[in-house]
C-alpha cells in the first residue's frame, strides 16, 4: 500500500512540477514579449548566453529544447535587433559562436530582473523559498543522471 501512495504522490508531484514550469515559461514569455518584444525562445537565448559567453547553434538548439533551424531564426531576429552577432570559432574556425552584443548584454539584464521578479510573486506564501530551491536543484541533478 504505501508503494503506491509513493507513486501516487510521485506522479503528483511529476504533473506538479512540470505544470509550475511551464506557467512560469509561458508568463516570462507573455511579459518579455509585451515589455521588450522579444519571443521566450529570445528570452531563454538571451540568458543562456549571457551566463555562457557564447554558445554554437547547435548547443542553444539542445539547451532550449527546439531544433536547430528555430535556432536560426531567432538568432537571426536577435541579430538584426542588434542583440546577438555570430563570430567564428577560435578552438575550430569551422564552427560560428553566437554570442550577445553589448545592447543584448543590457537586455538579458533586463530579462533576468523579470524572471526574478516573476520568481519572486510565484514564491509568495512558500515558506521555506531556499529549501524549495534547493530540492529543486537537486530534482534537477537527479534528472540530469538519466
Amino acid at each position: 500500500m504505501a508503494s503506491d501512495e509513493n507513486a501516487a504522490a510521485a506522479l503528483g508531484l511529476g504533473r506538479d512540477l512540470m505544470l509550475a514550469g511551464s506557467r512560469l515559461r509561458d508568463t516570462v514569455g507573455k511579459r518579455a514579449q509585451r515589455e521588450f518584444g522579444l519571443t521566450a525562445l529570445q528570452s531563454d537565448m538571451l540568458l543562456l548566453l549571457a551566463l555562457r559567453g557564447s554558445m554554437i547553434s547547435t548547443e542553444l538548439a539542445v539547451t532550449c529544447g527546439v531544433n536547430a533551424s528555430t535556432v536560426t531564426h531567432a538568432v537571426d531576429a536577435g541579430i538584426e535587433r542588434g542583440l546577438m552577432r555570430r563570430e567564428r570559432n577560435e578552438a575550430d574556425r569551422r564552427l560560428v559562436d553566437i554570442a550577445l552584443t553589448a545592447a543584448g548584454k543590457r537586455m538579458a539584464e533586463r530579462v533576468r530582473a523579470l524572471v526574478a521578479d516573476l520568481a519572486r510573486s510565484a514564491l509568495e506564501g512558500v515558506d521555506q523559498p531556499a529549501v524549495l530551491a534547493a530540492s529543486l536543484a537537486q530534482v534537477t541533478r537527479n534528472l540530469d543522471k538519466g
